[in-house]
Order: structure tokens, then sequence, then C-alpha cells
């Protein structure tokens, strides 16, 4: 049921679930549109676009291999494309003090080795998204 978004990372596109009968963005994967109910739903790509919804620094490292890492910000995204549309990441490029709820992010492919490649996020270099809700950022 992930197979098209790794696919499509490797080709360096964000690519979500959509539902082909209401258009509804639905991630993580489903087999049925969770709004609609259809089984007509495939990977679509998206803008790449967002905004940390929220975040949490990381002091720890749960595995070993990632205590050279530290500390790093794991964010939960809400992807420009829907309201409420999200994805976790790591965001790169960007001192973890300087991570802000609000802030626009875009989509960079981490090439990891050749056969994974992982989907992460880093400011936005374009004009900060407007955000959709109220009391955010």
């Amino acid at each position: 049921m992930t197979r098209a978004y790794w696919e499509g990372a490797k080709r360096h596109q964000l690519m979500i679930m959509r539902c082909q009968k209401c258009r509804f963005w639905i991630h993580p994967p489903m087999l049925d549109c969770s709004k609609c109910q259809s089984p007509d739903v495939k990977a679509e790509a998206v803008s790449g676009k967002g905004t940390v919804y929220s975040f949490s620094i990381m002091h720890n490292a749960g595995n070993p291999g990632f205590e050279g890492e530290l500390p790093y910000a794991v964010a939960i995204v809400e992807l420009a494309e829907q309201t409420g549309l999200f994805t976790v990441s790591n965001i790169l490029d960007c001192p973890v003090r300087d991570v802000r709820i609000g802030m626009a992010v875009e989509v960079v492919f981490q090439d990891v080795t050749p056969e994974v490649t992982l989907p992460q996020f880093r400011p936005a270099k374009s004009s900060p998204l407007p955000s959709r809700r109220r009391g955010r950022g």
C-alpha cells in the first residue's frame, strides 16, 4: 500500500493517495477513501510545500545509529494541498532552536542508499504559506 510513496521518493516526488471520486487526499495511505469510502484511490504528486503543525526536539537517540545526529527536530507537517493532510518528517537545514509552529517548509529528498530515499523537510526558500488556522504560529 505504500509502494507508490517510496517509489515516488526515489524519483524525488512526494506521492500521496487521492480519492478519484471526491478528490480528497488520504495520508497515511488507505485502501478506501476516508471521506466518501470509494475504493478508487491512487497516488498523485503533491507540491511538497507545507507548514510545521507541531514538532519535538529529540535529545536522546532511540537507536545508537542516531547519536551523531542529536539534537534533531521531528515535525508534523501539514501539506498545502488540504487542511488536515499531515505527514511526519525530520526538519533539515535548520538549527533546532529556530524550528517554529507555522513555519513554511518544503520537501527535500535524502538519498540514504541506492534503494532508500527519505522525504524530509527544510525551511521554505520561497515566501511563507498563509496559515489556514487562527492562533497558529
